[in-house]
């Protein structure tokens, strides 16, 4: 199957040929493709589908593995029954198609029996049936109503900081959504780098989809008895955060840009005299040395610490905004270090990447290598 060219017609996983029962789950092989299905615990659920040899089995984003060993699985004459203490999956072996209830037989989720997954050359969609009254929240920041259903999105990170009430993508791509019907709860988390798409019944009234440009169909189903206990199973998959400050979480006063150094401190004193609440100003773009990550503008700021204790005087805390793009230019030293400590985004022949960002032509760190990002961490020393 792999390094053949995949035909433009949809095709779907198809029917099941052979399947092996695994520590974690289960494996099968169909007409078209194989399938794996592994169990992080009672309440989740990994699919991953692919048309190539194997699984890729890597994820920037999913930081434990599998946790319930031999989960109860039986086969029955026209399909398979993996069950947990909290659902139970029925996969249909003609053609393959995946469907997720409870231990009463209600359907909680459950593949579009005419196309399940399917492939249109290397793009890779998995269809869903729209369950009577179904609605879906998630995705991140995206514009439009808190309730998905009807609507249709990209994920594609996209610079548009000047975007409308419409706009589609935006700046950040998070792959989870959840679904709400029948009292009942569950989350998709879709695990594919690449450009992605999700369509919540958006011009027609019987299925919701999820799908990528490539690569596999990688998914986690999460159920629970709350949308609370979804978010804690799949921040469980993505790791949490540390707790944070308690002022970070105060009002934080915020615009682009307060600059010189008197208007900040101005501000800073307007508040207090007024006796307005405020915890945090942001430093937006403004503060750099022209636009240079790591420096000080030597006009505008010649005394950073200074201004940075009278704040705190004041009882404010800082945020200074952080791009990635470094200049490139052989006077920055930030520029050299990265170049001596190799840690900039390359081509595939190994020179470094070049983009144009706010400070001219700039390289990138490679945040995909751990050393890229101790060596970023250690750049902060500059603004403590």
């Amino acid at each position: 199957m792999s390094g053949t060219l995949k035909p433009s017609r949809n095709t779907s996983l198809g029917i099941l040929q052979k399947w092996t029962k695994e520590k974690y789950g289960l494996r099968g092989v169909t007409s078209s493709g194989i399938f794996s299905v592994l169990l992080y615990n009672d309440n989740i659920a990994r699919i991953s589908i692919t048309q190539d040899d194997d699984f890729e089995d890597f994820s920037y984003a999913v930081v434990v593995s599998p946790n319930l060993q031999n989960p109860t699985i039986a086969e029955h004459a026209k399909f398979i029954e993996v069950s947990t203490a909290a659902f139970t999956l029925i996969i249909t072996k003609d053609p393959v198609r995946f469907t997720f209830q409870t231990h009463q037989h209600q359907v909680i989720n459950a593949d579009d029996g005419a196309f399940g997954t399917s492939w249109i050359g290397e793009q890779v969609t998995t269809y869903k049936i729209l369950q009577e009254g179904e609605r879906f929240i998630g995705l991140g920041e995206k514009t439009g109503p808190l309730d998905r259903k009807g609507k249709g999105y990209q994920n594609w990170n996209t610079d548009d900081y000047g975007y409308g009430l419409n706009a589609d993508p935006l700046y950040g791509s998070i792959p989870f959504y959840i679904g709400i019907h029948s009292n009942m709860v569950y989350g998709i988390f879709f695990d594919n780098t690449h450009k992605s798409f999700f369509n919540f019944g958006a011009s027609n009234d019987r299925f919701s989809s999820f799908s990528a440009d490539a690569g596999e169909m990688n998914y986690y189903f999460i159920y629970g008895n709350s949308v609370a206990e979804i978010i804690k199973e799949y921040t469980l998959l993505t790791g949490r955060m540390e707790m944070p400050p308690l002022w970070s979480i105060g009002y934080q006063q915020s615009r682009y840009s307060y600059y010189p150094d008197k208007e900040v401190l101005s501000l800073a004193k307007t508040f207090r005299d007024k006796d307005i609440p405020s915890d945090v100003i942001v430093f937006d773009i403004h503060y750099m040395e022209q636009y240079k990550i790591f420096t000080w503008g030597k006009k505008d700021f010649p005394d950073p610490k200074g201004l940075l204790d009278q704040l705190y005087a004041l009882g404010f805390s800082v945020v200074v905004m952080c791009d990635p793009g470094v200049k490139v230019e052989e006077s920055y030293e930030t520029y050299r270090d990265g170049i001596k400590q190799d840690v900039f985004i390359k081509y595939p022949d190994g020179t470094n990447y070049t983009g144009k960002v706010w400070p001219g032509w700039c390289h990138f760190p490679d945040f995909s290598n751990p050393k890229t990002r101790s060596w970023w961490k250690e750049q902060f020393h500059e603004y403590i």
